[in-house]
């Protein structure tokens, strides 16, 4: 079956003037498509800042794992000055913050992620595995869109490989 499903595509892909779907036409656009992008101007504000926190925290989280290399909350220092750094990156990043984003955006983001109160689930001082985020947002995909956005912030994979 896979033989015939790819004997129909290769001839598809080879007829002058195809085009393929939009955000096909790479990896990062067939990524994008299958998990949604960063999507944050969907969300409303207290879950994009959320999202944006937890982008970030699965990547302190992997380049721990995967890259060996420790920082912020991981190397014992304090994280938000770290965080404060990942969104200036986000900041610069055309596109990929939502229209309504401004510097009071930020400050809230930041706030959100600075409470180290009993129950909140944003905490930068916290650190998240892909399972915690896995329960959190009952989505078994979330952890890699979260390594997505973050990827995009950042503008590269992170440096284990993964």
């Amino acid at each position: 079956m896979e033989r015939a499903d790819w004997q129909n595509h290769k001839r598809t892909c080879k007829k002058p003037g195809y085009t393929a779907p939009a955000g096909m036409s790479s990896a990062g656009g067939f990524l994008d498509t299958m998990f949604g992008g960063s999507n944050l101007d969907k969300l409303t504000k207290r879950e994009c800042y959320i999202q944006l926190i937890d982008s970030y925290r699965m990547r302190v989280e992997d380049d721990y794992v995967y890259g060996c290399d420790n920082h912020g909350l991981y190397a014992g220092e304090d994280p938000r000055p770290e965080f404060a750094h990942f969104l200036d990156l986000a900041e610069k990043r055309n596109g990929l913050l939502p229209k309504w984003w401004n510097k009071e955006s930020r400050v809230a983001c930041e706030a959100m992620g600075a409470d180290n109160s009993k129950g909140n689930w944003a905490d930068l001082s916290c650190a998240v595995e892909k399972h915690d985020i896995q329960d959190h947002y009952k989505d078994n995909a979330m952890p890699m869109k979260l390594r997505l956005l973050a990827e995009k912030v950042y503008g590269k994979r992170v440096a284990g490989g993964l």
